[in-house]
């Protein structure tokens, strides 16, 4: 590692992302959070965008709930600006009629809960390291007193109740810092922790946990000094992943090498 890499990493703030960025490909964090190299978007991540933005607009009062829909549809190729893979086919298409019949169908009612923090950002800092969080959505429900941290994710549920039960826990870790630092920096004790699966239409309720929650933060913790002491950076092959979605995927050798082996 140089002296540079090495004053670059002790010194940033990190986040689950980046935590997560280096657990998937060193090289591909390094592409991203050393050397900066301008990122490519997807259609996945503009669609999710929209979607954060259409509900932030809700829990801000910024748009009724009979809004919804009309801002989502007038905005939609606003946000959807990246080339779609090939395949599958018809996939802007695809997505957005998912996000068309969930606000369509879209009944919250935002009277029953206290809205505590919308996309608030928190900084923070465990064992010398400095991290920042920003929950997509904290709520108290009216009637029981309890703090709900919400979250709006655009990718599916997986098909197996192996590959959700992998889904989830890697969520989970998300959340769990979530949780942890917004108590941390706001004194406030989330209760649960509730996912929005917005193409599947359906939620998820998970309780907060102390185990669980020391775990994520061994986990991010042993990550971080991780990468710290990296040296060799390796970029991991992740088929899809590196073709359609990663933000280096148009100057990484390890893309170019799938698309070879590919033809």
């Amino acid at each position: 590692m140089t002296n540079n890499y090495d004053f670059i990493l002790k010194n940033r703030r990190w986040s689950f992302s980046s935590t997560s960025s280096y657990n998937m490909c060193p090289f591909g964090f390094r592409l991203t959070y050393i050397d900066e190299e301008e990122r490519e978007t997807n259609v996945f991540s503009d669609f999710g965008l929209l979607v954060h933005s259409t509900l932030e607009k809700y829990f801000l009062d910024e748009l009724e709930i009979w809004d919804l829909v009309k801002y989502y549809v007038e905005h939609f190729d606003e946000f959807l600006k990246s080339v779609p893979p090939a395949f599958p086919a018809n996939m802007v298409e695809i997505y957005y009629q998912a996000g068309l019949k969930y606000f369509e169908n879209f009944d919250f009612d935002k009277s029953l809960y206290e809205v505590i923090a919308v996309e608030e950002t928190i900084d923070s800092t465990y064992r010398g390291i400095d991290i920042v969080v920003k929950p997509d959505l904290i709520l108290k429900e009216k009637s029981t007193g309890e703090y709900h941290l919400i979250d709006f994710k655009t990718a599916k549920l997986k098909n197996t109740s192996k590959d959700k039960k992998e889904q989830l826990n890697t969520y989970m870790n998300q959340f769990n810092l979530y949780a942890y630092f917004f108590e941390i920096e706001k004194k406030i004790h989330i209760d649960k922790i509730i996912i929005w699966f917005i193409r599947d239409g359906v939620e998820v309720v998970k309780n907060v946990e102390p185990i669980a929650i020391q775990n994520t933060l061994n986990w991010f913790e042993k990550s971080v000094n991780n990468a710290i002491n990296e040296e060799e950076w390796s970029a991991i092959s992740n088929g899809y992943f590196c073709q359609e979605i990663c933000g280096n995927r148009f100057i990484c050798p390890m893309n170019t090498e799938i698309n070879n082996n590919t033809q």
